[in-house]
């Protein structure tokens, strides 16, 4: 495959890597991405065998699958000073032409990868006063074995909120995550708080550190959060 919007692009390498390539000129001078990944586990297929039902409308579903565990190295561009990097990174694809059902107003999105070598994606969509519409998601080990989860498997609490300086929203700022069956207590803190995007609308989405407990073992990892729907509109929250 070969993806590309003008000179950004994420093009096939081999039978099991993608090459991205992006750049743009900052504030502080020019920054960019080159980076090759490879995968290393099974596609994770959320949903029933990728088919995501997102409301009880007929057809209010995405497809939805991602890749996690991706072996990452290439170059990062920042303020004009190439840095090599590795890593892990997950990338998720899911398409469709449905939307948001009812009075639902937006989401909290989370990918979770851990060294015990669990990857984790859970998602609560949230209605107009704060309760949630629906909670799903979907845990993958490296052998391939995966399970779906549904709202009766895991709680998601907010710990702390977080309010932004440019806009007012008022966000989430850290959050406790228990799996009830994995006996697993996780902790999830932003590496940063202020990562709200502010482009056609605004949203929060970043980086996220991870640390807890697996089966009475301690356990930490990495992650990324996407919030939205904390506007103006809907400023409440509840969990």
């Amino acid at each position: 495959f070969s993806v590309w919007l003008e000179d950004w692009s994420a093009v096939q390498v081999g039978s099991d890597g993608m090459r991205l390539l992006a750049n743009a000129q900052g504030q502080a001078g020019p920054v960019a991405l080159d980076l090759t990944l490879r995968q290393t586990r099974l596609p994770l297929l959320q949903g029933n065998r990728g088919l995501d039902q997102k409301g009880p409308e007929p057809g209010n579903a995405s497809y939805y699958y991602s890749l996690t565990g991706l072996d990452t190295s290439g170059v990062i561009t920042s303020a004009g000073r190439p840095i090599e990097v590795t890593g892990v990174s997950w990338m998720d694809h899911e398409f469709g032409t449905s939307a948001l059902s009812g009075d639902a107003v937006g989401w909290d999105w989370f990918s979770l990868q851990l060294d015990n070598g669990a990857a984790l994606m859970l998602y609560a969509i949230r209605r107009q006063d704060g309760s949630l519409d629906r909670a799903k998601g979907a845990l993958a080990w490296p052998d391939g074995n995966q399970s779906a989860l549904t709202a009766d498997d895991f709680t998601l609490e907010v710990t702390s909120e977080w309010t932004s300086p440019k806009t007012g929203f008022r966000y989430p700022g850290s959050w406790r995550i228990t799996l009830l069956g994995q006996d697993a207590a996780l902790e999830v803190t932003p590496l940063i708080p202020d990562q709200e995007m502010e482009v056609s609308f605004v949203y929060w989405e970043g980086a996220v550190d991870v640390t807890g407990t697996w089966g009475g073992a301690p356990v930490s990892g990495a992650g990324y959060v996407e919030l939205t729907g904390y506007g103006e509109q809907s400023g409440a929250y509840q969990r």
